[in-house]
């Protein structure tokens, strides 16, 4: 059982993914976490998607063999007002062998290996929701009374 922070709505998570395997994969994931999972099967959806409707980050697979991808990444990034702002994984299994600075250097807002692992996964969405100044997705194992309240 994963114990969910309180969050004012469901994450609404852009998935950029042509394996039908890791569709399902990480369906299952976003269903544990109830977050609202949109799936596209290459680049030319995701950004058509990614123009027109609101989404809190983006899963994008990259791999050497799809370089659409990394295209369409960059046009999601260069999408006025929001492609900036929105934060996109990487989600691979690094074939061509980035470091996760690189992709950083790329403008990702950080990478995940596959295979997926449901914990790893909850973990990078708490690290990137923290990056960016949002509420956790993941409950706090302990309480945090025991900081002092910094005005």
């Amino acid at each position: 059982m994963i114990d969910l922070a309180p969050r004012p709505r469901a994450l609404r998570i852009l998935c950029v993914e042509e394996d039908d395997l890791e569709r399902r994969l990480l369906q299952a994931c976003m269903d544990a976490i109830q977050a609202e999972a949109i799936f596209a099967r290459g680049a030319e959806d995701a950004v058509r998607y990614f123009r027109e409707h609101p989404v809190d980050m983006v899963f994008i697979d990259i791999d050497r063999h799809s370089p659409g991808e990394l295209g369409g990444f960059r046009r999601m990034r260069a999408t006025p007002g929001r492609g900036k702002k929105v934060p996109i994984l990487a989600v691979t299994d690094n074939d061509c062998r980035w470091s996760e600075k690189d992709y950083r250097d790329a403008g990702f807002a950080g990478l995940f290996l596959k295979p997926i692992e449901p914990s790893r996964l909850f973990q990078t969405i708490d690290d990137v929701l923290y990056e960016i100044r949002q509420p956790p997705l993941l409950a706090p194992l302990r309480p945090l009374s025991h900081i002092p309240h910094v005005a």
